[in-house]
């Protein structure tokens, strides 16, 4: 118990602030000002490159904007989750708050508490002219933007540059041609594993069964099916979530993956590509500082998700978290507001971004040759590209099914459960999840 009494004091911080602020905006005593002040919550950063990179932003704007304040202040993570739901619903939250895409932010929207910015948006210099469109639907309730992506998290295959030169071998753009690549390198050098991959925490198994729904069973069913949209009875009854789950028992069967993965870390499966070890991993755009920093600097490349021949999905969509600003549908601000957002993703602020703290870019105009290595360019320009986003399967699902997602994803690539077993378990856990929603 005493181990969460710090995380309850900063939500009750989180709670006096609002309320203090609504007394001192209702008080006689408050002196008025010409200035409109915005009030910007993050979270808090132990790094000292991330809080002076905010000094200089923040600096930036206001010279731009003279008759704009910006408050800025942070909190913990796991304080600010608790605290900021609480804090909207008075007068006195935020004009202007960070905020993870998926239901973290989609909560706020269903309930009120959150601005619908989609026509803001599509006025000109706004941030419909700087994103790609299909950046926004992480941000998106209903058809409607409920928020403005600023950098994002994403993932690509990312090979050996001189195994595949040295026997000759082309990278695989799609299934068939992965599990042909996995035999063929087998053949060549029975020691080396074609793809490393390290499940034992789950989420890198959740990550391959996220692509690969998205890839064979399709955006739209995904979406539906992940928010238990529809008839209880029908969750999750397209075949294609089986055959995803099938899929990776057929990579492991064509000898891909190395050994135990379900006992390998995410960091030995990161080390084991860098040694040379695995020829291929389908890793996030945090690795290649490990790549590098462990001896395979200028070794690698990268290349997307190979495609699902026959799949309903968009082949074109990419694994990304994106993380953003929402502004409050109680801002008595909206111009202000949405005007720093604007800057938020401005191509200069970007690259400053990308300069400052490596944060991968979702306008990636601005990046010069000076701005992160040459893979990081490469995905900061790809990432502009992208038709849409993967829904992230313990992002976007109800916590008691994705829960169960992730251990039986360990299970049937461990083959003792059949694929066909696991989804109808994770049927009957979203039924139930559905019913307890009434």
């Amino acid at each position: 118990m005493g181990e969460n009494l710090p995380v309850w004091g900063d939500i009750m911080k989180l709670i006096r602030l609002a309320a203090a602020a609504s007394f001192f905006a209702c008080s006689s005593f408050s002196s008025a000002s010409a200035e409109t002040e915005l009030k910007l919550w993050n979270l808090t950063s132990s790094s000292d490159a991330v809080n002076k990179h905010w000094e200089e932003v923040i600096a930036t704007f206001e010279e731009a904007h003279p008759g704009i304040k910006i408050n800025y202040e942070t909190f913990p993570s796991d304080a600010y989750k608790t605290g900021l739901q609480v804090a909207l619903a008075s007068d006195a939250g935020p004009d202007i708050f960070f905020n993870w895409s998926g239901e973290d932010a989609a909560v706020l929207a269903r309930n009120g508490l959150t601005a619908d910015l989609t026509e803001i948006g599509t006025k000109p210099g706004m941030w419909g002219e700087k994103i790609a469109p299909g950046m926004f639907d992480a941000f998106s309730v209903n058809g409607k933007i409920h928020g403005v992506p600023t950098h994002l998290i994403t993932k690509y295959m990312f090979y050996n540059t001189g195994f595949f030169a040295d026997n000759n071998l082309s990278v695989p753009t799609t299934l068939g041609e992965l599990k042909a690549s996995c035999k063929a390198i087998r053949e060549i050098n029975p020691h080396m594993s074609p793809i490393s991959l390290g499940n034992a925490e789950k989420w890198k198994g959740v990550h391959y069964i996220s692509t690969l729904n998205q890839k064979i069973v399709g955006e739209a069913q995904v979406a539906k099916d992940y928010a238990l949209d529809g008839n209880a009875t029908e969750l999750f009854s397209d075949p294609g979530y089986v055959e995803a789950l099938q899929t990776l028992v057929d990579l492991s069967q064509a000898g891909c993956f190395n050994k135990a993965p379900n006992a390998t870390t995410a960091d030995a499966s990161r080390s084991l590509f860098a040694a040379g070890q695995a020829a291929m991993i389908y890793c996030g755009n945090w690795c290649p500082g490990t790549f590098d920093s462990e001896g395979l600097e200028g070794g690698y490349d990268l290349a997307r998700f190979p495609a699902a021949e026959n799949g309903k999905g968009n082949q074109d969509y990419n694994f990304a978290l994106l993380e953003g600003y929402q502004i409050s549908a109680r801002t008595k601000n909206m111009d202000a507001a949405s005007t720093f957002v604007n800057f938020l993703v401005s191509g200069e602020t970007q690259a400053k971004r990308a300069r400052d703290f490596g944060r991968l870019p979702v306008n990636a105009s601005h990046m010069g040759e000076e701005d992160g290595t040459p893979i990081f360019r490469k995905i900061a320009k790809d990432a502009g590209s992208y038709a849409g986003l993967v829904l992230i399967l313990d992002v976007g699902l109800e916590k008691s099914v994705s829960e169960h997602y992730l251990s039986i994803i360990q299970e049937v690539l461990n083959e003792t459960k059949t694929p066909e077993q696991a989804m109808g378990e994770i049927r009957a856990r979203a039924q139930k999840a559905k019913e307890q929603q009434g």
